[in-house]
């Protein structure tokens, strides 16, 4: 998506540098990790198909037949394959926050 916006640069984003250009003094950056073990309940692997749906909804054109597929048997809400019944899902992620203030605080 960024790749056809005009002046897109095919590298790794440095938000405190960018928040420094934007008049901004950069105060931390801080990750917050998600683990969530398996077997996970119903309200997590719930979360977990909607986050496929919607990613199969947006890339489902760009899969080549045999991952469709895989991913079409996750979603499948009555399937043991479908991730609501695998005992085997997992869900871990990391989320990066990066603080600044204004430079007249």
């Amino acid at each position: 998506m960024r790749a056809e916006l005009p002046g897109f640069v095919g590298e790794v984003e440095d938000w405190p540098a960018m928040l420094a250009r934007a008049g901004l003094v950069p105060t931390g950056t801080r990750t917050f990790l998600t683990d969530l073990p398996a077997p996970l309940g119903l309200p997590a692997r719930e979360y977990l198909r909607t986050r496929l749906a919607r990613q199969r909804d947006q890339f489902g054109e760009h899969l080549n037949d045999e991952d469709r597929t895989a991913l079409d048997a996750l979603l499948h809400a009555d399937a043991p394959t479908g991730i609501l019944w695998r005992p085997d899902a997992f869900y871990l992620t990391a989320t990066t926050v990066h603080t600044a203030r204004s430079r007249t605080a």
